[in-house]
């Protein structure tokens, strides 16, 4: 690997750069409570690298943010309005910490959106109930300090190399393609043959991941309002094509299998397999704007082939009508994928 290939390998890290960027809002947030001789600067550093550790894109930590500014707030309200009705009370205070906690983590437990504002509503209560000489205007001190580490963060995030939610999506539904290619290769490229198709190892399980990965992201595409904004309805349409073709791929698998061995099937081998090199091609370079037309043809020509077969048992003739059905899917959500990813101007790298 040549030097200007690392350099281009670690400038393109996503990852790498997240990290130093979290390290930068550290800095800026140490500086800053410094600068204004700020009782507790920790708690900006502690805050900052709550908010950004775990959230590498802009879309995340937005959303993150939002919420830990919520728990923040209502931490800080819980805790010193503890400390107006009755005044530094040591038991009343380990009280409404543990009062808190439990709710809290009820929230932070929760599947909804607003689960992020659990944590550091319940970590406010304790930072401010629990340490030395609890007052309210320590009370206030801490939610200055935590919501500055809050602020700092997100405005890092987005406007220092950006790392956008929706230009992970882009590359998740690409690498979930190329998943989607080598489940057919696995399941059409030895020959044609099932036989060749009994180890798929992991791929299913990788391709549902990635398809859950991708409604968490686009999730996350939909709070980046700086840029150009994310469309909804079009990743919607892209993510139905994707699953409609896994469908269609496994469907005609056993429909394949069970008809494989029947004379119709054997007697046109050469088209089908030509028809599988013509699909796997088109999964491989999917990011060009590929015509099916002719994959459409060459069904056609195989329905009739096939279906001028009078000879068959009913269970074959099931199979392969259920196998060409599946293949006009296949084949129709495959040129409407290419036309969506097409209009985003979707890369793979």
């Amino acid at each position: 690997m040549t030097l200007v290939e690392v350099i281009h390998q670690w400038t393109h890290n996503d990852r790498l750069i997240h990290s130093i960027k979290t390290a930068l809002a550290c800095l800026i947030g140490f500086i800053v409570g410094n600068y204004i001789h700020l009782q507790a600067v920790q708690w900006i550093v502690i805050t900052t690298l709550v908010v950004m550790c775990a959230q590498l894109n802009v879309g995340s930590v937005i959303q993150k943010s939002y919420m830990r500014f919520l728990g923040t707030l209502l931490g800080s309200l819980l805790a010193v309005l503890a400390l107006i009705l009755f005044r530094n009370n040591a038991w009343i205070n380990i009280g409404v910490v543990l009062v808190a906690a439990i709710f809290f983590s009820f929230i932070a437990t929760s599947t909804r959106h607003y689960n992020e504002a659990g944590t550091l509503g319940a970590v406010t209560v304790a930072i401010i109930l629990l340490g030395p000489d609890p007052s309210v205007q320590i009370g206030i001190h801490r939610f200055f300090e935590i919501s500055l580490g809050i602020f700092i963060a997100a405005i890092i995030s987005q406007f220092i190399f950006p790392i956008h939610a929706k230009t992970l999506l882009r590359r998740n539904q690409v690498a979930t393609i190329r998943k989607i290619h080598s489940l057919y290769l696995h399941l059409f490229g030895d020959k044609s043959s099932p036989e060749g198709a009994n180890k798929l190892g992991n791929l299913d399980e990788e391709i549902v991941k990635s398809l859950i990965a991708q409604r968490k992201l686009a999730g996350e595409a939909r709070r980046e309002k700086i840029g150009k904004l994310f469309n909804a309805d079009q990743f919607q349409q892209s993510l139905w094509c994707e699953k409609e073709i896994i469908r269609s791929i496994i469907f005609m698998f056993h429909a394949y299998e069970k008809s494989y061995h029947s004379e119709a099937m054997q007697a046109h081998q050469s088209q089908l397999e030509n028809f599988h090199r013509e699909v796997a091609r088109i999964l491989e370079n999917i990011k060009n704007k590929i015509s099916t037309s002719g994959l459409m043809e060459s069904i056609a020509s195989m329905k009739e082939s096939l279906h001028c077969v009078t000879k068959l048992e009913q269970d074959e003739r099931i199979s392969i009508d259920t196998f060409i059905f599946c293949a006009e899917i296949l084949v129709e959500r495959l040129g409407k994928l290419i036309h969506l990813l097409g209009s985003e101007n979707v890369e793979c790298h």
